[in-house]
């Protein structure tokens, strides 16, 4: 990915946060596309208002909170929130982060919204054990309101908003499924939440869209045909399936696609074809005939659902399909299906994104939980520029990632597009534009001496997740790598009303908030031995790679802490393998510790058979009466490494996308 290197002024210090005994100090600036300041603009924290004078700056004093949305607005500039958090700066010093930019209105131009993978059944009704209930059925819309209420208020922000409905709609029991593994549907209020969240058009056209054959399809139409919703991509008939949602936006005509890319190997498939119902089936032939057959001047959104499930990168058959619907006429591209985020391409001036992960979902998948929500402005039917909002898939809901979370959302769309994608700070997103040159810059990282052997947060060393890092260590040898956990400083614990679904809590093992967010381990007395660790498996990890565990630990007692690997086997159910699922030792921890202290466990995942795996933890009293103890574990990095040990003399070594450096323990030999 080419990376584009903004001028100086953009990347000045946009909002010092300065921790005080009597509160908080915010202050900051909002500039343009160019980095100029914006004078007379509005910003609101908390229900106060600032107007910003010649430089673009703003400053308040607010009591000390957890969480900050900043809505920033202009006169002739569309307005935009950011949402920061207590772990995005650090106490009694500045955070220093871009420029707030925001972008200009004009007569042709529009902004679009495109938000993932959306649905509202099974384990919002029935979770896991242990787990709280979300949506009641005697309360579906009220419920589903607490859920998409942090996110509301950015998808108001768009001229037109869209979401992939990958479900059907039916309050009645629906019995008559096609025969594949996987199907559900949601109640009918899911189609009013969403409108009632701000979204104008739902994709139909994907895997679940005819779960349950006609009956599904009735009442799934019937639900959107009460509601504002538009919608496309399903049908009764394949040419209804096929037609597009035709709406003017601004003025201006828009024309709404979307397909899935395979008919499923089942019968009935699960795509139209005649006058058998489903979702719209496409290939390049048919997309590109429905494209051709848009009439007039008119903006061509298409969307396909299609690729492999959980993975990085799109599939090469998706990406052609993609890029031939951008000849064919498609002036955005947006993909789904993965359930994980992918990156973005601009191929031939039109942005494509491959991947939207998931929005309102409720899969436990670790790496699931990253989301985003994709912000287009176009000009007629030209890309201007595009903006993601990072999310956090928190216990099920959609939340504005905050934090390293936010990091590492932002990390891997950067790690992942192409190189005619050029990214940018803006305030605390990513702006999209096309590149206009080759500049590879990278963020050139000093690690200090002396540092510590564990690995090292690259945002604590300054990079940011938007450019490759390159690192200046002297003399010594280091590996470069990305956090599987993405969560271990428990920052996130209940933002937003969301519940933990990451660890396994009970009465021994509970996440403590407030000033010094931290997982605490009991071991009662008399008892011997106490486990937590991961609740479910992570599948998105890399065969064979070598990985470390380490974090900070504080102890009251005589521990032993024992760190294992379990693994979920190819052919085995998730809840076997939970039970029984093979568990290897990867390392241990014993003593006392009455300070916080460092720990560093390194192994290599699992070279074959293994469909998942995850972190289990056992706290063993070591004291001869078992009289009790606790351990406090933080900052907690699952690490796989994705370089080998680079030496200090390999200077020609390309940079990379990573969220931790790791030094070893001696310098390079002579």
């Amino acid at each position: 990915m080419r990376i584009f290197k903004p001028a100086a002024a953009v990347i000045l210090l946009c909002l010092a946060v300065l921790a005080r005994a009597d509160g908080l100090s915010v202050s900051g600036r909002i500039v343009d596309e160019s980095g100029a300041p914006i004078p007379g603009a509005t910003v609101t924290i908390r229900g106060a208002t600032r107007d910003t004078g010649s430089g673009g700056g703003f400053e308040f004093e607010l009591d000390s909170p957890t969480t900050l949305m900043i809505h920033a607005s202009a006169p002739g500039y569309y307005g935009f929130i950011h949402t920061l958090h207590r772990s995005d700066f650090a106490a009694g010093r500045d955070a220093v982060i871009p420029s707030i930019e925001l972008v200009q209105r004009k007569s042709d131009r529009t902004l679009l919204m495109f938000a993932g993978d959306s649905m509202l059944a099974r384990r919002y009704f029935e979770p896991r054990a242990g787990e709280p209930v979300l949506v009641r059925r005697d309360s579906v819309l009220a419920d589903g309101k607490k859920l998409l209420a942090a996110i509301r208020p950015y998808v108001e922000l768009a001229d037109y908003a869209s979401v992939n409905l990958e479900t059907q709609l039916s309050n009645e029991t629906l019995t008559d499924r096609v025969p594949k593994s996987v199907t559900f549907y949601s109640p009918v209020e899911l189609a009013e939440l969403l409108q009632w969240a701000g979204f104008d058009y739902v994709a139909l056209g994907n895997n679940h869209t005819y779960d349950y054959r006609e009956a599904g399809l009735d009442s799934t139409l019937a639900a959107l045909a009460n509601t504002e919703l538009a919608w496309s991509g399903g049908g009764y008939t394949e040419s209804e399936a096929r037609e597009p949602a035709n709406v003017e936006i601004n003025g201006r005509a828009h024309s709404f696609l979307s397909y899935v890319g395979w008919a499923g190997t089942f019968e009935p498939t699960q795509t139209a074809a005649g006058s058998k119902g489903g979702a719209a089936f496409g290939n390049t032939a048919t997309i590109g005939a429905d494209l051709a057959a848009q009439a007039g001047d008119v903006v061509s959104i298409m969307q396909l659902h299609s690729g492999l499930e959980y993975s990085a990168r799109p599939a090469m058959s998706e990406q052609t399909t993609l890029r031939q619907a951008v000849v064919d006429g498609a002036d955005v591209v947006i993909g789904h299906h993965a359930h994980v985020l992918q990156g973005f391409e601009i191929y031939d001036e039109r942005l494509i994104a491959y991947s939207m992960g998931n929005f309102l979902f409720d899969q436990y998948h670790y790496t699931t939980q990253l989301g985003m929500l994709l912000f287009v402005w176009m000009d007629g039917d030209k890309l201007h520029r595009a903006e993601v909002v990072p999310l956090h898939i928190n216990g099920y809901l959609p939340t504005p990632a905050t934090g390293l979370f936010r990091h590492a959302v932002l990390t891997r769309v950067a790690r992942l597009s192409q190189d005619s994608v050029c990214m940018r700070p803006s305030g605390f997103h990513a702006a999209i534009v096309a590149c206009d040159g080759d500049n590879n810059t990278a963020n050139t990282i000093v690690i200090p001496d002396p540092a510590s052997a564990a690995p090292l947060h690259v945002r604590s060393l300054g990079a940011s997740p938007l450019l490759p890092v390159s690192v200046d260590a002297g003399e010594r040898s280091y590996r470069l790598g990305i956090d599987l956990s993405r969560r271990g400083d428990f920052e996130y614990a209940r933002l937003f009303g969301a519940h933990d679904r990451t660890w396994i809590l009970d009465a021994d093992t509970v996440l403590k908030t407030g000033d010094d967010n931290r997982l605490e381990i009991r071991v009662p007395k008399g008892e011997a031995t106490v486990r937590t660790g991961m609740k479910v498996f992570e599948r998105v990890f890399t065969l064979s790679n070598p990985a470390t565990i380490s974090g900070r630990l504080k102890v009251d007692g005589d521990v032993r802490i024992r760190f294992l690997l379990q693994r979920r086997r190819m052919t085995e159910a998730l809840e076997d393998e939970l039970e029984n699922g093979p568990i290897t030792e990867i390392g241990s921890w014993e003593g006392t510790a009455a300070d916080w202290t460092q720990f560093v466990i390194d192994y290599r995942q699992p070279r074959i058979a293994t469909r998942s795996v995850r972190i289990l933890i056992d706290v063993e009293d070591l004291s001869d009466d078992k009289a009790g103890a606790s351990v406090s574990l933080d900052d907690i990095a699952w690490v796989e490494w994705q370089t080998p040990w680079i030496a200090a003399r390999d200077r020609n070594v390309a940079p990379e996308f990573a969220t931790h450096v790791q030094l070893q323990a001696q310098p390079n030999p002579q």
